[in-house]
């Protein structure tokens, strides 16, 4: 078996914890107090860099493309059940099976996908994150392009899975450790730029998932938006990959199970606001904190669960498989 690496253990950890306080946020959007800038920040990167490390390991992966297809296809297509049976009968909402039109947090999985089949045809990494961004930006202009498929997505993170598919992290390490103080001054000044121009930029900017036009009638802000996007998503990856450690953290387990954190979240963050007695509370700063703690380690719990269970299931089967050979 493959010996994990903390290193990106540690940075997945930390950004599935950040795409579960910026989903959470989003979904409930507590009006009491106003995590307008917060989200704002966190999407600046989570996703980026979770798009950045997908890149990586597809570049390092023995399994073939088509390996790599069909494993995401199996996980999401389950998924995509599990969360029609799921908004259906537990939310009582009227929903349709629909392959290409992912349920909330799943795009990613759709985009990747994507991204492996692109990735054979990539062989000039600086070529293709300018024709990448460049494509990205033009799309933009395209009403026709949307959530449908995740296209607008696919085309926007791709640069960030191209930028991890030519990462190699010993060397970045070595040669840009001493950059880590003017980097983190960069990320300063892209985090006040965002703070300056917050009430003006519309989280679901962000979210790349329309054309610049969806949410307004004019499409220079957005365009811009999504320029300071890549700039800012750039710096702040590149910053957390230079101060990420090798050791063993509290985010170590998180990012080893990742993916489970990732299935579940939406689940469990959409049962939480089904409750008749409102345990998640935000009328204040204090309350925030402690709800999304409540949210986080809920869905610690049901994954950790979901592994065990797994676990254990698979041991069964693997002793049923000895008993049946030794028998023959």
């Amino acid at each position: 078996m493959q010996q994990r690496d903390n290193y990106f253990d540690n940075l997945r950890g930390f950004l599935i914890t950040c795409v579960i306080i910026g989903n959470s946020l989003e979904y409930i959007y507590p009006t009491s107090v106003n995590p307008h800038y917060l989200i704002l920040f966190l999407y600046m990167f989570h996703m980026p860099l979770f798009t950045f490390i997908s890149g990586y390991f597809c570049k390092k992966s023995s399994r073939t493309t088509q390996q790599k297809v069909i494993d995401t296809t199996k996980i999401y297509l389950g998924a995509q059940i599990f969360y029609f049976l799921f908004n259906r009968f537990i939310m009582e909402r009227t929903v349709k099976f629909q392959f290409f039109y992912p349920s909330w947090t799943l795009w990613y999985l759709l985009a990747l996908i994507a991204w492996y089949i692109i990735s054979d045809y990539i062989h000039n990494y600086k070529r293709a994150i300018i024709i990448s961004v460049i494509l990205s930006l033009l799309v933009g202009f395209d009403g026709s392009i949307g959530s449908y498929a995740s296209i607008s997505r696919i085309f926007f993170f791709l640069p960030f899975f191209i930028a991890g598919m030519a990462f190699k992290k010993d060397v970045f390490i070595e040669k840009f450790k001493k950059y880590t103080i003017p980097l983190g001054i960069a990320v300063l000044v892209v985090s006040v730029i965002l703070f300056i121009f917050r009430n003006i930029t519309e989280v679901d900017f962000l979210f790349e998932y329309s054309d610049y036009t969806f949410f307004t009638e004019s499409a220079l802000h957005p365009f811009l938006v999504r320029i300071f996007h890549y700039i800012g998503g750039f710096t702040m990856c590149y910053f957390l990959l230079l101060i990420f450690t090798n050791k063993k953290t509290i985010f170590t387990w998180l990012g080893k199970n990742s993916l489970y954190l990732y299935l579940f979240q939406a689940a469990v963050i959409q049962l939480f606001t089904k409750l008749d007695y409102p345990i998640l509370k935000y009328n204040n700063w204090i309350q925030l904190i402690i709800s999304e703690l409540i949210i986080l380690i809920s869905i610690i719990v049901v994954s950790y669960i979901y592994i065990k269970i797994k676990k254990r299931i698979l041991i069964y089967k693997n002793n049923n498989s000895v008993d049946i050979t030794k028998s023959s």
